[in-house]
């Protein structure tokens, strides 16, 4: 049945109250009918949305969304957080060959009525892989958002007990939770469930976490969507990786989407000149750098009143947070940066980042190559 989806979407926003969900899965649904010809569907849809004004979310939908979710029976802590994310609200900026993986698993969730009802059976699971700040949270939000899917996103602090065997029951509460419905269920910080059940270093309690963890996901059925993510791969359980249809290896964002990082927190104001040099000095950089290298300078921006962030700022906290962890000293970066990105890092560009002028630039150059002569 097509849209399919999205009416049983609209069906649980009504049901649970919240009319936030409730109007963007209305919304999702106008625009794939005029994507297909139901234009006068489609506004039939937005005259009714404009007409009953559903941006709030409604204190009883607040309540029942909150009640809904589990709780540790010791702590009264909520196992999970649960959002709506709209898709302008996460954007990714993914190297082509993730991008694509990311995008057929879209594609296959979004044909799970029609597998379902060709008899072919689906398991929508992905798993996230990479070093820390690369953006696996954001994906998880970006594919909830591209699905029209609310996030579930459980809270490993609460979900792992001290007391013997509540971990384990604290998960089949979760996963109780989610089965039957359509959601996105996310598991950070994955290794602290799911590691290797021969590692001499853990109790025999969390070796048992790991059975449960995967009975729980062999128990899940086709409406609920399972992503996790991992800076530590190499701790996880073989087991694991077999219940996972699709994994992504996220790596450090490559020159052309650090570029994309860079214009998506400095705004599309900036120079194109500027933001290719901003790409080629962050190589190495995370996401999450990029975005507080761009969240600082704006800051520092405003509290100056310089009206602006200058393009030395910028390229000044890029060399700070690529050379700083090494210890160097202000002459020391200056050397380095030369060395590195000669043409990135020119004399005017250090003399604007360190509040110096050029011949300053030029004596602490000559005087420390001098010193290694």
């Amino acid at each position: 049945m097509q849209y399919l989806t999205e009416i049983l979407n609209l069906v649980e926003a009504a049901a649970s109250g919240d009319r936030k969900k409730g109007a963007s899965y209305a919304q999702l649904l106008a625009e794939k009918l005029e994507t297909t010809g139901e234009k006068k569907a489609a506004e039939r849809i937005r005259r009714t949305l404009a007409s009953n004004p559903l941006s709030a979310v409604s204190a009883a939908g607040a309540v029942a969304i909150q009640e809904r979710l589990p709780v540790d029976s010791e702590s009264r802590l909520s196992l999970a957080d649960e959002s709506f994310v709209l898709p302008e609200d996460a954007p990714v900026f993914l190297d082509a060959h993730v991008a694509a993986s990311v995008d057929e698993f879209v594609r296959y969730v979004k044909a799970a009525d029609q597998l379902i009802e060709e008899g072919i059976g689906i398991s929508p699971s992905l798993l996230m892989y990479g070093p820390p700040g690369c953006g696996k949270t954001e994906l998880a939000r970006h594919i909830a958002a591209k699905l029209g899917l609310p996030l579930v996103t459980a809270r490993v602090d609460t979900l792992i007990s001290s007391f013997l065997g509540s971990t384990s029951k604290n998960l089949r509460l979760l996963f109780d939770h989610v089965a039957g419905r359509r959601c996105v269920l996310f598991l950070d910080e994955f290794d602290a469930l799911a590691k290797l059940r021969d590692d001499r270093q853990e109790l025999g309690e969390l070796k048992r976490v790991v059975v449960s963890l995967l009975q729980n996901i062999d128990s899940v059925r086709g409406e609920t969507v399972i992503l996790a993510a991992t800076n530590h791969e190499h701790l996880l359980d073989p087991a694991i990786w077999r219940r996972f249809a699709y994994r992504v290896h996220i790596e450090l964002p490559k020159t052309d989407a650090r570029r994309h990082i860079f214009e998506r927190f400095l705004g599309p104001a900036t120079p194109p000149r500027s933001l290719d040099r901003y790409a080629k000095a962050a190589e190495g950089l995370s996401g999450s750098d990029i975005r507080e290298i761009c969240d600082g300078a704006r800051r520092a921006a405003v509290i100056d009143g310089t009206g602006g962030v200058p393009e030395a700022e910028i390229l000044r906290r890029v060399l700070i947070r690529t050379l700083n962890a090494e210890g160097l000293s202000i002459p020391q970066m200056i050397a380095k940066a030369k060395e590195r990105l000669p043409d990135v890092f020119t004399h005017r560009v250090l003399a604007a980042a360190f509040h110096m002028s050029p011949g300053n630039v030029t004596h602490i150059l000559n005087r420390l190559k001098e010193a290694h002569e």
